[in-house]
């Protein structure tokens, strides 16, 4: 009787790769690694590229301890996800934690995604003596703390020449990094661009974004020039930029040649006839991607025609109603796009926005409107759409229109307190591959009625979160809720409740562990909230063990984190 694997082994290589390609990397190598020489040789290359996510508690035990230190050598690229394999980067410490060095010597890059701000320092002690590392990238972190860059650039010193990281606001040091060159940084204000600069002599590439609302005039002048500098992107809306501000940048990146900005402005500087914008631009610049949300008093300050005749041609985007205007360069270059209603309707053609990998709006919008800038996103990757408590919910609901193929969709946030269920089902429709799903409870448990969005949800969504509600309608989830939610996402893999400022999260925790009991399917519960059981917080993996039907003999970890009131539960 042949077997499973002998029918595998009896097609050939080309037929194998190409079923490698419907796998995670890590998946690949757990089933395939070890079977015979034959499948080790068409697995190999992804020994260069190691990603630690969406594996459960005892296959990553068992990858770090019989493969990790086999292929460790060979391991390019390696990445620590604790965002879905949420104590991924705990038990990988408890492995390698004093061997980095000597299992990952050739270790090119390294990527760290959702660690809070102290499990970062106690794993930037490990990163001495890798010679080869040259390249890390912080994701997500879930704390904040003030010397967390210094903890990284000096975690191999005088030889980090790439530094990404996302989500994190940090505050640069005055020490100076000369190896340093390609960086990307959230910064907390505008006048840290000057220190920043100061710090970085040598940086050849270098994205910043700034979030913090700021209504000062700030001067570039003392900066130190940044001489190497040939790619800059900034992203800061929440200012009034000003032409003086501007110029006194531009004077400090002399050889730019890439330049990214997305800017608010209310200077008719960046819109009028002159164009004075493209006559302050360096002579080295051969790529400018440009868009400024434009704050008018009347429209006769644009002029339309010289915007797109300029050396690099710009369109003009209007919404009346709020007397602003979106302007930029065409084809718009950047991922993240915020446009509203008025004026994705003066969009002409969805091939300017094939860059988008993410729209979001805070401001209002229906889902039915939004249909409309997504039909212009055919690449989007993320969706989120919010109303703020205060916004007023429109009166006039625009039709629902049927949206283009999405197959790149895999995200959509949305939290609100209106109800369109067929808005929101001609988006499931639209995207094959959509997997996460992060909702307010009452705006999903509505959409339990409807038998072809409980199907659609059953098929796609891997990946649940559950937001805290809304304020206009506060439906909060219950462990009577759990059976039914169960019931829904049958794919469901990872699942999140955000139970802040509710109830403690003890009979939360136990209804998802007990309704889950297959083995396999949930492989990550994180439940945000606070707890009134001292047993759980101080030692969750045993309350689990006398309280559910988990036992001690079951494969799985547990954490209660104080910082940021998270219960962790890894399968």
């Amino acid at each position: 009787m042949t077997t499973p694997v002998s029918h595998l082994l009896s097609f050939p290589d080309e037929i194998l790769l190409e079923i490698y390609k419907y796998l995670l990397s890590v998946h690949v190598l757990y089933a395939f690694y070890g079977i015979n020489a034959r499948l080790n040789a068409t697995i190999s290359y992804y020994y260069q590229h190691i990603s630690l996510t969406n594996i459960g508690f005892g296959q990553s035990a068992k990858f770090c301890r019989f493969i990790l230190p086999r292929i460790g050598s060979q391991i390019r690229s390696l990445t620590i996800n604790n965002c879905r394999s949420v104590l991924q980067g705990k038990l990988f410490a408890q492995y390698f934690s004093h061997q980095m060095s000597h299992v990952f010597r050739n270790l090119q890059k390294l990527r760290l995604l959702c660690f809070t701000a102290d499990e970062l320092h106690q794993f930037c002690k490990t990163l001495n003596h890798l010679e080869c590392l040259h390249q890390i990238e912080i994701g997500d972190v879930l704390t904040d703390e003030s010397t967390l860059f210094e903890d990284v650039i000096n975690s191999n010193p005088g030889r980090i020449t790439s530094i990404q990281f996302k989500t994190s606001y940090i505050t640069p040091p005055t020490i100076i990094y000369n190896n340093l060159l390609d960086l990307t940084i959230s910064l907390q204000t505008l006048d840290k661009i000057v220190s920043l600069f100061a710090m970085i002599p040598n940086i050849q590439q270098l994205n910043i974004t700034i979030d913090q609302t700021s209504l000062t005039d700030v001067s570039f002048d003392a900066a130190q020039p940044l001489v190497h500098l040939k790619k800059f992107s900034l992203r800061y809306f929440n200012h009034y930029w000003s032409s003086e501000e501007i110029q006194s940048l531009l004077k400090q990146i002399p050889c730019i040649e890439h330049l990214s900005l997305q800017l608010s402005s209310s200077d008719t500087y960046f819109v009028d006839q002159k164009q004075k914008l493209m006559e302050s631009l360096p002579e080295t610049l051969r790529e400018f991607h440009f868009s400024v949300r434009y704050y008018y008093d009347t429209t006769e300050e644009i002029d339309f025609h010289a915007l797109f005749i300029a050396r690099f041609p710009m369109i003009c985007l209007i919404d009346e109603s709020l007397q602003q205007a979106i302007i930029h360069t065409v084809p718009y270059r950047f991922s993240l796009l915020h446009l509203s209603f008025p004026m994705a309707k003066q969009v002409s053609t969805w091939k300017n926005y094939l860059d988008v990998e993410k729209y979001a709006n805070y401001q209002g919008m229906t889902l039915a409107e939004a249909l409309l800038i997504m039909s212009n996103c055919r690449q989007i990757k993320e969706i989120d759409i919010q109303y703020d408590e205060n916004e007023q919910i429109p009166t006039v609901q625009q039709p629902v229109i049927s949206l283009p193929n999405l197959s790149r969709l895999r995200c959509i946030w949305l939290l609100h307190p209106c109800r369109e269920y067929q808005s929101f089902k001609s988006i499931l429709r639209a995207a094959p591959n959509l997997s996460e799903l992060f909702i307010a409870f009452d705006n999903l448990l509505p959409a339990f009625d409807d038998q072809e969005i409980c199907n659609l949800l059953s098929r796609r969504i891997i990946h649940l979160l559950i937001l805290r509600p809304v304020a206009s309608a506060p439906k909060a989830i219950t462990e009577d809720d759990i059976p039914k939610l169960k019931a829904i996402f049958q794919q469901l893999r990872h699942l999140q409740i955000d139970v802040t400022n509710g109830p403690s999260i003890d009979s939360i925790v136990l209804a998802v562990v007990n309704a889950f009991k297959e083995r396999y399917q949930l492989i990550s519960l994180v439940v945000e909230g606070q707890s009134s059981c001292e047993e759980l917080k101080s030692n969750a993996r045993q309350w689990l063990i006398d309280h559910s039907h988990l036992s001690s003999d079951d494969e799985f970890d547990a954490e209660f984190r104080h910082q940021t009131n998270r219960f962790l539960l890894w399968m």
